[in-house]
């Protein structure tokens, strides 16, 4: 029998009401490895945990998510960089995406798109929430 293992996740938010919120929508499906509160912590954590996923906020102390997720991306590192941000601003999402970011996920829509928006990173499709209800599944 195959054990299927749960993608390895690393949360950075400067909220520790946010970082608490996004590990209990997380579990069982991710297996949360670790929670930073700043960005410099964050990329850390990337660089020796080689996480599956790194569920960036767009803007904290130290480090900005989408300056983690740039440098990410040339560090040639496999982490998959998703942004959650309160800012539900167009050009923000094209700037994470365009950076290499998977996800660009409202904070303010969490509960609705998070588990989405980490499903179609693993499986290599990009999300960005939006403001309009999310109709079917």
């Amino acid at each position: 029998m195959t054990e299927k293992m749960e993608p390895r996740v690393v949360i950075a938010d400067d909220h520790s009401g946010i970082l608490d919120q996004v590990r209990v929508l997380l579990r069982p499906e991710f297996d949360v490895i670790a929670t930073v509160r700043e960005g410099m912590s964050a990329l850390d954590c990337i660089r020796r945990l080689d996480p599956d996923i790194a569920l960036l906020d767009l803007y904290m102390p130290g480090m900005s998510g989408l300056d983690i997720v740039r440098t990410v991306k040339e560090a040639g590192l496999r982490t998959i960089t998703v942004i959650m941000t309160g800012y539900n601003d167009p050009a923000l999402a094209k700037a994470a995406i365009t950076a290499g970011a998977m996800a660009f996920v409202s904070k303010s829509h969490l509960t609705r798109d998070l588990l989405p928006a980490l499903r179609g990173a693993v499986q290599g499709t990009v999300f960005v929430s939006t403001s309009e209800p999310r109709v079917g599944r």
